[in-house]
């Protein structure tokens, strides 16, 4: 007997809803009972999502039992797991509720699932397959599941209001190693008499991922969401891919070429946004790269009043987004005055839109900690940002974010005892992605830099040297412990910035 290990229902919706519950007045009163029966013919429970497609009048309901809804043509997908888990089905059907109306979704009249890849990644996998029925309008009626090779069964529908999107996962057995496999495709104008597809390796792209420790540690999820070039929502659910691997770690995901989005979580969250990736290409993606420091969009005003931006304390090169077990302070202050003060906690934003007093010079300062297990790396971050600001125009302010990047370190963050580190100096100027907030032109007038081997006790200078646009610090590592790092940088209109973060990278 083979039991049904991942199962999965996947609802998209888009646009307006109503949820569980919802009522519709303008509606006259109906009944629908929704009948599940497994591949053995013995009702079962299942979820079913049901969606009117003129009201948009959208909920789940129980099967095996009379629901009232409001008169009129609906869309409902489910998905049915037999009483034993030895097999689940996934069908749709559209259904006129009028009075009481009765209808059966009946899993011995589904059709098997089978999908495979091409070349087969070999022994020392678990493969499973899946299947999700999606309303073809983009409706928010989409279900799907997942289950091993051999037990994924879809009901056939010739309506063209559905369609099928079908996939495979290679998962290795180890927990320590190996690569992961998905591979999907779609079939629209109906839902066809199951699937027996065999899937070309040389459709995916490879992400070659780098995942460090130090910033983060332990046990980490891994995830990788996919987003449709046409919009559709179907193809979401065979193209998603979740697992843990133990930091620090490294694997290869072949995907579907197209969007993807990246993320983590250990002790902390980082994500990044989607990006396009080629079928047949190779990208490499190093995770959890010391250093997590000050990273994101500059402050600007609008109709006077400042916003601080989305400057994240502790972002990861790579994965930008996130940090959120950051707590901290922000302050703005002006000709000796203190303007605007707040504290935030983990998982808050930056809050506050303070309204400037008039055109002149103003310094920002903004600083985070993580609590973190003993050892971890870039615990502590600052930034401090001294700018002119004229509150009557809608302008991002002049300024740079150093991005601390060492050069040379292993898969623990870890410089050799006693070498040298080189650290690139990275100058972060991000838009605002408003087109109507002016992004003031800039240049680099001078560069100073400083480490710490005492946690801030003391400071030690390094030249920061400019070669071909780029901007570097030599460090020279003690012989054990760890390094902090800081950076001002002026610009050639007078504003500067300090950037520091403290438990920068380690040294053993």
């Amino acid at each position: 007997m083979r039991r049904i290990t991942a199962a999965a229902s996947v609802v998209i919706a888009l646009g307006p809803v109503l949820l569980a519950g919802a009522s519709t007045a303008s509606a006259a009163g109906g009944s629908l009972t929704v009948t599940t029966l497994d591949r053995s013919g013995k009702p079962v429970y299942a979820q079913v999502a049901v969606y009117n497609t003129k009201t948009n009048d959208f909920r789940f309901i129980d099967s095996n039992k009379a629901t009232s809804l409001p008169a009129g043509s609906y869309e409902l997908v489910t998905s049915v797991v037999d009483a034993r888990d030895e097999g689940a089905t996934v069908g749709g059907r559209s259904v006129t509720v009028s009075g009481t109306t009765k209808t059966t979704f009946d899993a011995r009249q589904g059709r098997a699932v089978k999908v495979s890849l091409s070349p087969n990644p070999g022994s020392g996998y678990d493969q499973t397959v899946s299947a999700y029925v999606c309303a073809s309008d983009n409706g928010p009626a989409s279900m799907g599941t997942s289950a091993p090779a051999g037990d994924l069964y879809v009901i056939p529908s010739s309506s063209k209001a559905y369609e099928l999107s079908y996939g495979t996962t290679y998962q290795p057995r180890s927990a320590t190693g190996g690569d992961f496999w998905v591979a999907s495709a779609t079939h629209t104008g109906g839902v066809p008499s199951g699937v027996s597809a065999t899937l070309p390796q040389s459709r995916l792209t490879a992400l070659k991922v780098s995942a460090r420790s130090g910033p983060d540690s332990g046990q980490a999820d891994f995830s990788f969401h996919y987003s449709s070039a046409s919009g559709g929502s179907c193809s979401w659910g065979p193209n998603s891919l979740q697992f843990q691997r133990e930091l620090p770690n490294s694997f290869t995901a072949h995907l579907p070429a197209g969007q993807w989005q990246v993320s983590q979580q250990g002790n902390d969250f980082v994500y990044g946004g989607f990006h396009g990736y080629a079928a047949g290409r190779t990208t490499s993606l190093t995770l959890g790269h010391a250093v997590w420091g000050p990273g994101g969009r500059l402050p600007n005003t609008w109709y006077k009043q400042l916003y601080p931006g989305s400057v994240n304390p502790f972002a990861d090169p790579t994965l930008p987004d996130g940090g959120t077990l950051a707590s901290g302070s922000v302050k703005l202050t002006h000709a000796g005055r203190t303007l605007y003060s707040h504290a935030y906690g983990p998982g808050q934003e930056i809050d506050g839109h303070p309204v400037l007093p008039g055109a002149g010079w103003y310094t920002l300062y903004e600083s985070g900690r993580r609590g973190l297990p003993s050892g971890s790396l870039s615990t502590t971050a600052s930034l401090s940002l001294t700018f002119y600001a004229d509150p009557g125009r809608n302008q991002q302010i002049r300024d740079y974010i150093t991005r601390f990047w060492p050069d040379a370190l292993n898969s623990r963050n870890q410089a050799a005892p006693g070498s040298t580190t080189t650290v690139v100096l990275g100058m972060q100027r991000n838009g605002t992605d408003d087109s109507t907030i002016q992004q003031l032109s800039d240049g680099v007038k001078s560069v100073r830099a400083w480490y710490t081997a005492d946690n801030g006790t003391t400071w030690h200078a390094a030249a920061a040297k400019l070669s071909g646009g780029t901007w570097t610090m030599a460090v020279h590592n003690p012989s054990s412990g760890r390094v902090g790092l800081r950076s001002t940088v002026t610009d050639t209109h007078g504003d500067s910035s300090t950037t520091t973060v403290y438990n920068a990278y380690a040294v053993g």
